[in-house]
């Protein structure tokens, strides 16, 4: 007897009895539906192994930002290119001493007009003098001019004096172009008794980083094309935390349990590092508001940079701190003797806010150390986070972004 292919077919399996084609079209429904399964099996581990990948190069580059904060005065020197800075306009807060000075004087020795925006004037005017000097001595191409290094009286810590600068900037330099705008006042301890100022904020909180928050966006109009932000961040960033200002209003410190057991207020290691955090956050912030209208023909870039261990005066008030009060601070005395140079310390800002290196205007948002692009906590962060913080930065310095930008 002659056997059809058919009959084969129907005797191995009833899938191939067509039956009207009800069972090849649920045959192909159910490996579609398996086709389906496993292609998004494997679309979740490619991106669980992007994401792991991701924490990875986090956890590296934690590892390389704290060997580079303790072991930095063995590491080789960094050099900035020079570039002319002639016609441009700089912005230096916090930049009677330290970095800040450093930072200042770099670009004043570039030809730039330098104002150095210090809560204590007269240290300011000290700072300038001293600039003028460095300008005027044999050796250097660029001459003092009367009135290219100013010093103008700005407390960050205050909230009124911010926008008193912002309103003086626009009335007595008449809105000049600002192409470098450096963010780098700041205090590793708030002073004996004063963890909160008049304005009811967080003394850290404020003078760290609410008040360059409100004087960005302030000044974000006279903004020039082109022109850099930039901020003197930490690897503390590492160990900050954002959603502590949604349990903390206006950044008031509040201790933990732990805290409370020793007796203690919240370390200010702690609070510290937290305002790093958010100086590498507001960058980010701040590039992704900047490729948007009305910003995005205007190319301006936000960085965020480590300068390293620098043994400068903000450490000063922490030197005689006890160990159960904050251990971070107490250990870094430690490594005192391998803190770097000022002039290095203030080598990446310095290159941040002079380079024309396309690698920094493709990375604007970034995290930079030893004039290398890092990873910040911020890229693994959930985006409505930030958003959320973003709100609470808007109500400690008093009204929305669109109403104290413009």
């Amino acid at each position: 007897m002659q056997i059809k292919g058919a009959d084969v077919a129907g005797a191995v399996s009833p899938i191939f009895d067509d039956g009207g084609g009800a069972n090849q079209r649920a045959t192909g429904a159910a490996l579609n539906a398996s086709f389906t399964c496993g292609l998004g099996i494997f679309t979740m581990l490619r991106e669980l192994h992007g994401v792991a990948r991701l924490y990875e190069r986090l956890f590296l580059d934690i590892i390389v930002s704290i060997f580079y904060t303790l072991f930095g005065g063995l590491l080789p020197k960094l050099h900035v290119p020079y570039r002319p800075l002639d016609g441009k306009i700089a912005i230096v807060t916090g930049a009677n001493s330290g970095i800040g000075y450093q930072l200042a004087l770099d670009l004043a020795r570039r030809g730039a007009t330098v104002y150095l925006a210090c809560r204590n004037v007269s240290k300011g005017e000290e700072a300038v003098q001293a600039i003028n000097q460095d300008l005027n001595r044999s050796g250097n191409h660029i001459d003092s001019k009367a009135g290219r290094v100013q010093a103008l009286q700005l407390d960050t810590s205050s909230m009124s004096s911010v926008r008193k600068f912002a309103a003086n900037w626009t009335d007595a330099q008449k809105g000049k172009p600002i192409d470098i705008l450096i963010h780098n006042a700041g205090i590793s301890s708030a002073p004996q008794g004063q963890d909160v100022t008049d304005e009811g904020l967080g003394t850290i909180y404020a003078t760290n980083f609410l008040g360059s928050f409100l004087l960005t966006n302030l000044l974000e109009p006279s903004l020039a094309a082109g022109a850099r932000v930039v901020f003197t961040a930490a690897a503390g960033q590492y160990a900050g935390n954002l959603t502590s200002l949604l349990r903390r209003p206006g950044g008031i410190p509040k201790p933990s349990l732990l805290d409370n057991l020793l007796g203690r207020k919240t370390p200010d290691s702690q609070l510290y590092a937290d305002t790093k955090l958010m100086q590498t956050a507001f960058a980010t912030a701040l590039q992704q508001r900047w490729t948007r209208p009305p910003f995005a023909g205007k190319t301006l870039s936000a960085h965020a940079f480590m300068p390293g261990y620098v043994s400068t005066p903000i450490f000063s008030k922490t030197a005689t701190l006890p160990l159960y009060v904050d251990p971070v601070w107490w250990a870094l005395k430690a490594f005192r003797a391998l803190s770097i140079p000022v002039e290095q310390g203030g080598a990446t800002g310095l290159w941040l806010a002079t380079t024309s290196d396309l690698e920094v205007r493709r990375h604007g948002g970034s995290y930079w150390d030893r004039m290398t692009r890092r990873m910040s906590p911020v890229q693994v962060m959930d985006p409505g986070v930030l958003e959320r913080v973003w709100q609470c930065w808007e109500r400690d310095c008093g009204g929305r972004c669109e109403e104290v930008g413009g």
